[in-house]
């Protein structure tokens, strides 16, 4: 029994992880025909059938189980010679798929991943901008930047800033409505809310600096989205209030477009991760990404505010 190439082990994986032959070919750049021939080429290698398929999806049987598993070890060697050789080459090469917030994406990772790509020229930087969990297996994410704290996960995650939430309006609010003094009092100001893995964030939560217990306030306002990005905006604009992370609004604080409020209480944890799909291996192309990026947001939370 013999391979042809590694190219049927990839559409293999890719038909596992998205239990499509279609999203399998999007994300191989192929046919649906020719993931289908790649499937039933494989089957008539092995001489077992790989996936039961319906008109709806495919599923792996027992034996397509045992050959995902080793394949996906396969491609993983592979990966890490390919790796090994670019690292004593002293380039970064490849791909890297990278899952991202929309605040995070437009105000810092934007910019600062087209320079990194920059500085390495073998590079190609794919940023998937969404506010929704999504599967990285499935769709071949290599690193998610994901505020925590972080569900129960077999997935390995990074620590790359221990940052909270902070309230803040802009000068011009502020002006118009007055600057509350305790969190409290904001229930009775027009506050700007959003969606965190798809609930609305409508419950702000502040401690004390100096010790002492902590108070939750229901907010309301006339302005919801289901992003954070478009929260941000409206608050520049003075729309509201808005209690984000401090990773995502400390530029339009240092440029004076937004004010924080209550300097003697803290806001909810929001602790930033890179999370990685695999345990086995970690390409040496994200392992510098990753490496960079905890530099970068150790850098954003010591800037002053």
């Amino acid at each position: 029994m013999a391979f042809d190439n590694l190219d049927d082990l990839r559409v293999l994986l890719a038909t596992a992880e998205t239990g499509s032959l279609t999203a399998a070919g999007r994300r191989c750049g192929l046919s649906t025909a020719a993931v289908s021939a790649a499937m039933k080429r494989l089957e008539a290698t092995l001489g077992a059938r790989l996936f039961e398929r319906t008109t709806r999806s495919v599923r792996p049987t027992p034996e397509g189980d045992v050959m995902i598993d080793h394949a996906r070890r396969a491609l993983e060697i592979v990966a890490e010679g390919q790796a090994l050789v670019s690292a004593g080459c002293g380039e970064l090469a490849g791909t890297i798929r990278i899952s991202a917030a929309t605040a995070m994406s437009h105000v810092v990772l934007a910019p600062w991943l087209a320079e990194f790509a920059a500085q390495h020229p073998g590079l190609e930087i794919d940023l998937q901008v969404s506010d929704s969990l999504i599967d990285l297996v499935r769709d071949g994410i290599d690193v998610a930047l994901r505020n925590g704290p972080l569900p129960d996960s077999t997935m390995v995650a990074r620590l790359l800033a221990g940052a909270h939430r902070v309230a803040c309006a802009s000068p011009d609010y502020l002006a118009r409505h007055g600057t509350p003094q305790h969190p409290s009092e904001l229930a009775q100001h027009e506050c700007i809310t959003y969606q965190v893995r798809g609930r609305r964030l409508s419950v702000w939560r502040f401690t004390p600096r100096e010790g002492g217990e902590a108070c939750e306030v229901r907010v309301r306002g006339r302005l919801a989205s289901d992003t954070a990005a478009v929260a941000h905006l409206w608050a520049r604009q003075g729309r509201g209030v808005v209690y984000q992370s401090e990773l995502d609004l400390g530029d339009s604080i240092a440029r004076g477009e937004l004010v924080p409020l209550f300097a003697d209480h803290v806001g909810a944890e929001a602790p930033l991760y890179a999370v990685l799909p695999s345990k086995r291996f970690v390409p040496q192309r994200v392992k510098v990404l990753v490496d960079e990026l905890a530099a970068l947001f150790s850098r954003r939370l010591e800037q002053p505010r």
